[in-house]
Order: C-alpha cells, then sequence, then structure tokens
C-alpha cells in the first residue's frame, strides 16, 4: 500500500491512497457466491438462483461493500502507518480503480501540535478557607430550621408568623388562572408571596375572612398579570409562631447522631470541611483552567469542537428534563454551546500536553483518598470503597480527577500566585453559582 500526504491548510490533510493488488473482482465474485443461499427470486428456489442473475440483480450491492470494507481497512492502516491520529472522520475526495489497484483521496483534519504551554508572566488567584465555629453554629440552625414546627397562636399575625390560607384572587371581578389556593401556608416577610400581600395579613387572627387588593409588579412573571390590580378574597385557617427545636441530645438523635450534641457538631463540621475542600478545589480549578486557555490560544479543528457543542446542547436538553421541562418546544441552537466546547478542547489538548511532559500519572495515595472522602459520607463505607475499586468506569473517573488535581498543583508550581481568603458561605455560594 502506498500512501502519500500533503497539507492543505494549518489543520487540514489530503491523503492519497493506493491500494495494489486489491484483487476487488475476486472479492465480488466471492460476496455473490455467499448471498446466493439467501437470494429469492421467482421461479427458482432458494439457493437455486444463477450466479449470473445474482451478479445482474446484487452485484452493485455486493461491490459497493466490497470497496467500502477495502476502504475502511487500508484506512486505518493508512493512519496507523503514517502515525495520524485525525481530528474527525475523513471524507473521501475521488476513487477509482486503476487495473487491479484501487486509488482514493481523501481530507481529514489534526490536532494542532501544542509545541509548549505557555505560563510566562501568568497570576492565578487561589482561594483558602476554613470552617470557623460560627460557620458550624450557623449550620446548626439551619438544621433547627429545617426541622421546625408551628404553635398555634390565638393573636393576630406578625412579621415572621405562618399563617395558613385559602384564597381566590379575581381581576375586573373575574378569576384569573393561578390566582385559587388550598391550605397555602405563608410565612409573612420571607417572600412566600408579593409583599404587598404579605403585609395585608399583618394583624389577620384564625376563622378571619378578609379582603386583598394588591397591584402585580409591572415585570411579574405571568405576563397576563404584569401591572393588573388584582382582589382576592381570603380565609384565614390558623397563625402559629416557628418553634424551633432545642439544641440537646433530643435534637441530635433527630439528625441521627446518638452521642448527643457535641458529636452532632462534630459531624457537622466534618461535612462541613468535606464540602468546604470540594468547593474549593472546583472554585480554583476554574481559575487555573481559565488562565491556562486565556494565555494559550489554539486554532482548533472543526469536527471535535462540533461533537463537543453537540454533547453540551443534549447535556443542557437532559438536565431541564429531569427538572420536569418538556424541551420539544425549545429552540436550541448548537452554535450557542461553540464557544464553551471550544474552551472545553483547547483545555483537553493543553492539560494532555502537560500530561505528557511531565509524565504526571495518577498518585495510588490520592486516589485511595478522593476514594474514602467519597465513602466517608456514607452509612457504609467500606461497600463503597470496594464498589468504587472493582468498577473500571468509576475508578478511571477517579483517577482522571486526581490527575487533574495534580495538574492544577503543577500549574500553581508554574505561576504567580496570588491567595486570598474567603469564607465558608461566600465559597459555597460561588460554587453553586458557577
Amino acid at each position: 500500500m502506498q500512501v502519500t500526504v500533503e497539507n492543505v491548510s494549518e489543520l487540514s490533510r489530503r491523503m492519497t491512497v493506493t491500494v495494489e493488488d486489491a484483487n476487488i473482482e475476486q472479492a465480488v465474485q466471492e460476496r455473490l457466491k455467499a448471498m446466493l443461499p439467501t437470494v429469492k427470486m421467482a421461479g427458482f428456489r432458494p439457493g437455486k438462483v444463477p450466479l449470473k442473475m445474482v451478479a445482474r440483480t446484487h452485484g452493485g450491492t455486493a461491490r459497493s461493500e466490497v470497496v467500502d470494507k477495502l476502504v475502511q481497512e487500508s484506512m486505518r492502516e493508512a493512519f496507523t502507518q503514517e502515525e495520524i491520529n485525525p481530528a474527525g472522520s475523513p471524507h473521501i475526495e475521488t476513487m477509482k480503480e486503476d487495473g487491479a489497484n484501487l486509488v482514493y483521496t481523501m481530507v481529514y483534519e489534526v490536532f494542532p501540535d501544542v509545541k509548549e504551554v505557555n505560563l510566562t508572566d501568568v497570576s492565578v488567584e487561589k482561594t483558602v478557607a476554613e470552617v470557623k465555629d460560627e460557620d458550624v453554629d450557623t449550620m446548626l440552625e439551619t438544621l433547627r430550621e429545617q426541622r421546625l414546627t408551628w404553635e398555634p397562636l390565638k393573636r393576630g399575625a406578625k412579621q415572621e408568623d405562618g399563617v395558613t390560607i385559602d384564597f381566590v384572587g379575581s381581576i375586573d371581578g373575574e378569576e384569573f388562572d393561578g390566582g385559587k389556593g388550598s391550605d397555602v401556608l405563608v410565612v409573612i416577610g420571607t417572600g412566600n408571596m408579593l409583599a404587598e400581600f404579605e403585609d395585608q395579613l399583618i394583624g389577620k387572627k384564625a376563622g378571619q375572612e378578609a379582603t386583598i387588593t394588591m397591584t402585580f409588579p409591572a415585570d411579574y412573571r405571568a405576563e397576563h398579570l404584569q401591572g393588573k390590580e388584582a382582589t382576592f378574597a381570603v380565609t384565614v385557617k390558623s397563625v402559629a409562631k416557628k418553634k424551633l427545636p432545642k439544641l440537646d441530645k433530643e435534637f441530635a438523635t433527630l439528625c441521627g447522631v446518638e452521642d448527643g450534641i457535641a458529636a452532632l457538631k462534630k459531624e457537622v463540621r466534618g461535612n462541613m470541611n468535606r464540602e468546604l475542600t470540594t468547593a474549593l478545589q472546583a472554585q480554583n480549578k476554574r481559575r487555573v483552567m481559565e488562565s491556562l486557555t486565556s494565555n494559550n490560544e489554539l486554532t482548533l479543528p472543526e469536527a471535535p469542537v462540533e461533537r463537543e457543542a453537540q454533547y453540551l446542547m443534549e447535556q443542557a436538553k437532559n438536565n431541564l428534563r429531569n427538572q420536569g421541562v418538556n424541551v420539544d418546544g425549545i429552540p436550541f441552537d448548537v452554535d450557542n454551546f461553540k464557544d464553551s466546547a471550544k474552551n472545553r478542547v483547547s483545555l483537553s489538548l493543553l492539560i494532555g500536553k502537560i500530561i505528557n511532559d511531565n509524565e504526571i500519572k495518577p498518585d495510588d495515595d490520592r486516589i485511595k483518598a478522593a476514594i474514602d472522602n467519597i465513602a466517608s459520607s456514607y452509612e457504609d463505607p467500606d461497600n463503597v470503597v470496594e464498589y468504587y475499586m472493582n468498577d473500571k468506569e468509576k475508578l478511571s473517573e477517579i483517577q482522571m480527577m486526581v490527575v487533574e488535581e495534580q495538574v492544577v498543583e503543577w500549574i500553581y508550581d508554574h505561576v504567580k500566585v496570588e491567595e486570598s481568603t474567603s469564607t465558608f458561605s461566600e465559597v459555597m455560594n460561588a460554587n453553586a453559582a458557577a
């Protein structure tokens, strides 16, 4: 087999392949003979159709199959021979039979040759934070809020009281969609309902009926209500105040910890430390990767960018489906995902260059620590560890995660690091927003 390669552009190549002594005719005849037992034709028993008649009706198909197989096999061999990793599926330009030879040309894209990763004069911010006593106290208050009960009241409602109501809304005497509710708990001052509605519940008592009049904001989410004045017939079914559980052994047991409040605080702090470590790694990794791509601009082949954009679009659709959204009527455009796709493809190439040049391999101790960290949040950590260690796909995910962490550390070692101190809540909020 003869192979020649020419450069068409920076990333585009044209390859000419000559398959010598292809024996196409012989292969076609063998293919036709293999088809004989299954060919059906009027006037002939199965398997008794003459070869010439089979060739007349199925010769074109047999030839196409033979040539296609020959091209695919020779294409793989040619890429292996020339040590080429195409960035996408090649496109056949020309093809001809030259005597006993098959000659074809194809064009394809290649990935850019990343000569070096430039980190000269690069500064990267690195956030550090720790879980403080007040963070633990705040988390415990959150746990109390999640387990609060409501104590019925005979007095009128005040700020932060819970008022359970039935209501029917109307505009110009006509009920409107979404304007009716039964047994709705409104906690005054928390924004469950519009503030103008909530404020008019202050002073109302259980069993009382009231009329609330309000105007919907001009930018209200339901367009048919924007700027409209509405009247609500309200029945107050109950008024209650929050009753938070005491921070005692009973509360710790309620949270699944049997050894009292000190043990609960220890477990809460441990969980918060794990969450903070994960969030800091994610936040700092994003900054490092942004610096990597912004300081190393690459010319990218179209095919992998298109594939990645398609993947990101499908991922966005699936995320919406998982939230119960019907995506059939949403006009998704793959071009909207191209910038993110280019960034991801660039990162893949740059990270690969760093890994190869520095022979970075996943550290076994770090892999074990990562799996132990995941397992620690489960009731039976040993089973989780065993699951990850015995599942090749899951283990591979952890290995790649560890390698990326090692790459991030390598980059920090080669740039100017600007350390900034943050709080637990700031880090967690930033991570959630990202």
